[in-house]
């Protein structure tokens, strides 16, 4: 895939300590979504995507939930997406990838200055 990926961005993100007794279930939700091509640009709206990627998460782990929404828009040049089932599963995990890495940062740098230990070493990678 040719892209043209714009700055990943933290919409939302939110740390909660639980109480040892807790129900609280991890849950990960990504989407893509293709956008029109405003005229002006240099892309071809006949060949040519724009999608914006998104994951919301809550990620419960032993002690703490995190929970956010990360964000990246995505150009796809010489490719025309109208949905998501255009792409393999192993496009979607090149494509959503950076958005994971940047959630694996989050939870590592939060959970090692609130817990004052080691940080929280997640691991999204599909070989995992």
């Amino acid at each position: 895939m040719n892209l043209v990926r714009q700055q990943e961005f933290v919409q939302a993100f939110h740390y909660d300590a639980l109480p040892n007794e807790h129900t609280e279930e991890t849950a990960i939700n990504v989407s893509l979504n293709p956008f029109p091509i405003e005229e002006g640009t240099p892309l071809n709206p006949e060949k040519d995507s724009v999608l914006g990627l998104r994951i919301e998460f809550k990620i419960v782990l032993e002690k703490v939930a995190l929970s956010g929404d990360v964000a990246q828009f995505v150009q796809l040049i010489d490719r025309k997406v109208d949905k998501i089932e255009d792409f393999s599963p192993e496009e979607i995990n090149e494509l959503v990838r950076p958005l994971f890495v940047l959630i694996e940062r989050l939870a590592y740098e939060i959970t090692e200055i609130s817990l004052d230990e080691p940080g929280v070493q997640l691991n999204f990678s599909p070989e995992a």
